[in-house]
């Protein structure tokens, strides 16, 4: 029997996104934190809190983070076999959930890529993606085991320096944070630059 998987939905997980193994590298990420803080502590509205504005890949403590998403993202373009000129950030912000906060079901139209790396998080609020095709789960047969060919929904822990890049459309939320600690996460957004279509 030949078995074919046919119009995937590729997720890429990058655990220890931003290497640990310089102090420049430390400060970078100890950078990005700081900047984030200072802004959570001027806030002027308390509940699943975001910046202001989505321009956070403009700003130099966000510089060295920016150019790894983009590598990152052009190696995902490779691996998936495009022929892109070039990606470029469309937005880039940050998230704060408090305990018992979340995010609702959500895409991010207008986009290509889009991710999330979790600058702070002891796994208390998962991200989760849903199968967009809409009659996916009309039928679905008890489960031996759930896994990445029978299931419709599938989470994926928080952890701190980890990245996940996915499809704009991919619908996704984010689950209540049960921990009582912060959960900080930067998102952002990616378009290609070149041929469409």
């Amino acid at each position: 029997m030949e078995h074919q998987q046919i119009f995937a939905t590729n997720i890429f997980l990058l655990d220890d996104f931003i290497p640990m193994s310089t102090e420049h590298e430390r400060s970078v990420l100890l950078g990005m934190k700081n900047y984030i803080s200072d802004l959570w502590k001027e806030r002027d509205y308390d509940n699943n809190w975001q910046t202001k504005s989505a321009d956070l890949h403009k700003k130099k403590e966000f510089e060295h983070f920016s150019k790894l998403v983009i590598k990152t993202g052009k190696d995902i373009c490779n691996t998936l076999g495009y022929d892109v000129e070039d990606l470029i950030i469309t937005d880039m912000w940050a998230n704060v959930l408090k305990h018992n906060e979340h995010h609702p079901v959500h895409t991010h139209s207008n986009n290509f890529l889009s991710g999330t790396f979790y600058l702070q998080s002891d796994q208390g609020a998962s991200i989760v993606f849903h199968d967009p095709r809409p009659a996916a789960d009309v039928i679905v047969p008890r489960k031996k085991e759930k896994n990445t060919y029978n299931s419709s929904l599938l989470s994926y822990a928080s952890r701190t320096n980890r990245a996940i890049f996915f499809p704009a459309w991919l619908p996704h939320w984010v689950q209540q944070n049960k921990s009582n600690n912060k959960r900080i996460s930067i998102a952002w957004n990616m378009q290609v630059k070149g041929q469409v279509g």
